[in-house]
């Protein structure tokens, strides 16, 4: 994947700039002039959530971009819109909705379908000015965007922890609900401990607890009417059979009689006696539903006043309330450890399966090592085999993180390349660190010209860098000038 040319429109304003297919340098002689808004802009057109530099808003602005894939040849996006990315490929023009589909318009970029490989892959080629040159293997990528190597290693070893990781998400949010009311728990515990004399408001408790009772009478009352409507109901219907059977009998005096509802013994008294147990019922019902309606219209009365009161009073009110709920803190707490404990367990297992693929891990692993060591960051003796999962970074300071760093990226770079069969970009945005001098820059530059010569190279900076065949965007003022057309 190489980018061709970017159109950035901007009100009247707007540039064209096109790419060298080998090494791209965004170069200003003085900073914030726009070099890593142009790179956020390639960013921004190929659908990802951006957040805006200090002098341009992106949703103000009119994109285009046109890229080559291996899989479909040229496509060009176009963005109008924070919401959605229009994609023109093989003569056909289609709308992604953003962010929805995202994903769906990245397998067409990318050539993949794999979840777990496109939301960590602009992770690997791409080093943000700010926090890019910190994010070793987990961490923020840009603005919302996130990189995590475990599931970068179970995209390229095809794991499948689905059902294990929706299950850890279900035990964090229940985890989060436990702690919110072990907060309010101490809260309230708290009011208790400062408040002895607190008087919790027994009327409002009192009104709840009848208010309880009459909704349980209400059920009641409801479902003895429909069992009496029931049994009313196959009466009525019976005795309608029995009149349209028309049928008689023969008595023990060989007297024929017509059956009719009125003849037959007690039916005529059971239906009386069910309209008028009806009737009762659902007197009942009305009265209890009477009562339940005036509680809550004195509640909603005391919210009314409540509301009237002033500032000062409402913590004293809202205190009261806290302390008339009964919460058992020791149960919340117990609660939360089980909750801790089994998301222990779904963690330790989701690492498991994770690692269970040892040749992507090694592959990884192999390559971080053999660029460590060209740029004397590492060796076996300091980096094992699970070195790649270290989430221990105080260690690394200053250029040999921004090194480190390096390394990584350059790992994961060559194996999703292999996995995909496609050349990656590689968007460097300020690689001459503060605390990292020429000479490691250029051990950085040596790499890239050697190992990734048939990837398309972008670095924004505001220092020069030896290149063969380089291509130089510069920026003098500002990025998007009138009719300004970049070759």
């Amino acid at each position: 994947m190489k980018f061709n040319y970017i159109k950035i429109k901007e009100g009247f304003s707007n540039r064209t700039i096109n790419f060298n297919e080998n090494v791209n340098l965004i170069y200003s002689e003085k900073n914030s002039k726009g070099k890593t808004t142009l790179i956020r802009f390639l960013l921004y057109a190929l659908g990802y959530n951006i957040p805006n530099t200090k002098k341009i808003k992106f949703k103000n602005c009119e994109v285009e971009a046109s890229i080559q894939t291996e899989k479909y040849g040229e496509v060009i996006l176009t963005r109008n819109s924070l919401d959605y990315i229009v994609a023109k490929y093989n003569h056909v023009k289609t709308t992604y909705v953003l962010p929805s589909q995202l994903l769906e318009l990245h397998g067409i970029i990318y050539g993949s379908n794999n979840k777990n490989i496109l939301d960590n892959i602009l992770g690997a080629y791409y080093v943000d000015q700010e926090k890019g040159w910190t994010l070793l293997n987990r961490g923020t990528v840009i603005g919302s965007l996130h990189f995590n190597i475990e599931e970068l290693i179970r995209g390229l070893s095809d794991c499948d922890c689905s059902k294990l990781i929706k299950e850890e998400a279900k035990l964090s949010k229940e985890l989060g609900k436990y702690r919110q009311i072990f907060s309010v728990a101490q809260y309230r515990e708290s009011v208790m401990r400062e408040n002895s004399s607190l008087v919790v408001d027994e009327y409002s408790e009192e009104v709840n607890a009848i208010l309880a009772q009459l909704l349980m009478e209400q059920k009641k009352a409801r479902d003895e009417l429909k069992r009496i409507d029931k049994v009313l109901n196959d009466n009525k219907q019976f005795k309608k059979f029995v009149a349209e059977m028309k049928l008689v009998v023969q008595t023990d005096n060989d007297e024929i009689i017509t059956v009719r509802p009125e003849n037959i013994v007690g039916l005529t008294d059971t239906i009386d006696y069910l309209i008028a147990k009806r009737k009762i019922a659902a007197m009942n019902l009305s009265e209890i539903s009477k009562q339940i309606e005036s509680l809550k219209k004195e509640e909603e009365n005391e919210i009314i006043q409540l509301s009237f009161f002033e500032k000062e009073n409402l913590i004293e009110i809202f205190d009261k309330k806290i302390a008339s709920v009964p919460i058992n803190i020791i149960a919340i707490k117990n609660e939360i450890t089980r909750l801790e404990k089994a998301l222990k367990i779904i963690r330790h297992k989701i690492s498991l399966k994770t690692r269970e693929n040892t040749k992507v891990i090694k592959a990884l692993y192999d390559n971080v090592l053999k660029y460590a060591k060209e740029l004397e960051v590492g060796d076996e003796n300091s980096m094992s085999n699970s070195y790649i999962f270290t989430s221990n970074l105080k260690e690394l300071t200053g250029a040999i993180l921004h090194k480190t760093v390096f390394a990584f990226r350059l790992a994961y770079i060559i194996e999703i390349e292999k996995l995909l069969g496609i050349k990656l970009p590689i968007i460097l945005d300020s690689p001459s660190g503060k605390e990292i001098d020429p000479e490691n820059v250029q051990l950085m530059v040596d790499i890239l010209k050697r190992d990734f010569s048939d990837n398309q190279i972008i670095i924004a900076s505001i220092f020069k860098y030896q290149f063969d065949n380089i291509k130089l965007i510069e920026i003098k003022e500002r990025l998007i000038e009138n009719d300004d057309i970049m070759s």
